[in-house]
């Protein structure tokens, strides 16, 4: 059972027979002083990953979508008219934009770790923004995903409106 005692500014927590003051505000187990002492810089280029899980949560949800997991009406997946149509062009958008998807994880976390190294080694003041590039690689990672989609899911259609066509006797 943990027992605290407010003293002063900060806590002091007791686990059995340890006891360990925390600071204000502060949470246990979490080493404050490491936190206060990473520059806005690196803390700028560390929220880069974010954008790395970003691109891999993109990729996991086309492939869900390509894989049948999820439906035309579920909310998620690159919505466009053309990939939306019919189940068929929505299976074969996916499926052609699953390989764009891919890359772009590859290419955001090439970019993220270009952008981490040269940050660290320049470290000047303007060197947190470099975490900002591989959002945009992210959302640049789109443009092809969509396209590929929706010709994947032209296709699709033409195929789908081939086979039904009447053949004249």
């Amino acid at each position: 059972m943990e027992d605290s005692i407010t003293k002063g500014a900060g806590e002091l927590i007791i686990l059995g027979d340890e006891m360990r003051s925390v600071a204000a505000g502060s949470v246990p187990g979490v080493n404050v002083d490491t936190l206060v002492s990473m520059s806005d810089e690196t803390l700028g280029l560390l929220a880069g990953v974010l954008a790395v899980v970003a691109a891999w949560i993109v990729f996991a949800m086309v492939r869900a979508v390509a894989k049948g997991q999820l439906s035309r009406d579920s909310g998620f997946g690159l919505v466009t008219p053309t990939v939306k149509k019919t189940d068929a062009t929505w299976s074969a958008g996916h499926e052609a934009a699953l390989p764009v998807a891919k890359k772009t994880i590859a290419v955001t976390a090439g970019v993220w770790l270009v952008a981490l190294v040269i940050g660290l080694i320049v470290q000047a003041d303007w060197a947190g923004y470099l975490g900002l590039v591989p959002y945009v690689v992210v959302v640049g990672g789109f443009v092809p995903m969509v396209r590929a989609a929706n010709a994947a899911a032209v296709e699709a259609a033409k195929k789908g409106s081939r086979g039904k066509k009447k053949r004249k006797r």
